[in-house]
C-alpha cells in the first residue's frame, strides 16, 4: 500500500535520489580499512596508515601475528609485565612520556589508535608479545609526526 501523496511525480524524483544516495555513502569503500594488512598468523607485523602523520590526528595501527596478548607502545623501548599482566615501561626511546597499552591479538589481526597528541619529530610504534612476565619485541614501525 502506497499512500496516494506519495504516487505524486515530484514525490517519487525525491525518493529515488534519497535512495541513489544512501546506496552510494553505504557502498562507498572507507579509506582506512584499505591499508590494513592481511591477517597473518605466523609472522608478527605492525603497520600505520602513513609513514607521515600531520600533528594533532590519531596515529592508527594494525598489528597482525600468532593469537595472544600484546602491548603497542610509542616511545617505550623495554616492557616489564608483574605477576597480574600490568605492563610498567623500565625504558624509553626519547623524551617524550612513553604510551603503552594491552591489547588481544584475535583472528590474527588488530587495529586500533593512539589516542593521544605526539610532538613533531620522530616516532617509533613498537609490539611486544605478553608471555608469562615477560614482554618480548615482535615488530616495530617508525613514523614521522609533522607539522
Amino acid at each position: 500500500m502506497i499512500p496516494q501523496y506519495l504516487k505524486r511525480p515530484k514525490y517519487a524524483v525525491f525518493l529515488g535520489v534519497f535512495l541513489v544516495l544512501v546506496a552510494a555513502i553505504l557502498l562507498t569503500p572507507r579509506k582506512h580499512d584499505t591499508w590494513k594488512p592481511a591477517a597473518d598468523c605466523v609472522k608478527p607485523s605492525l603497520t600505520t596508515l602513513g609513514d607521515q602523520i600531520a600533528k594533532g590526528t590519531k596515529v592508527y595501527w594494525a598489528a597482525t601475528g600468532p593469537e595472544g596478548r600484546y602491548a603497542v607502545t610509542v616511545g617505550a623501548a623495554e616492557l616489564a609485565v608483574d605477576a597480574n599482566q600490568k605492563i610498567s615501561v623500565t625504558k624509553t626511546d626519547s623524551d617524550v612520556p612513553p604510551i603503552a597499552g594491552l591489547t588481544d591479538l584475535v583472528g590474527c589481526l588488530k587495529s586500533g589508535s593512539v589516542d593521544a597528541v605526539l610532538p613533531v619529530g620522530e616516532h617509533t610504534l613498537r609490539l611486544f608479545r605478553i608471555e608469562s612476565q615477560t614482554a618480548t619485541e615482535v615488530a616495530r614501525k617508525d613514523f614521522k609526526v609533522t607539522g
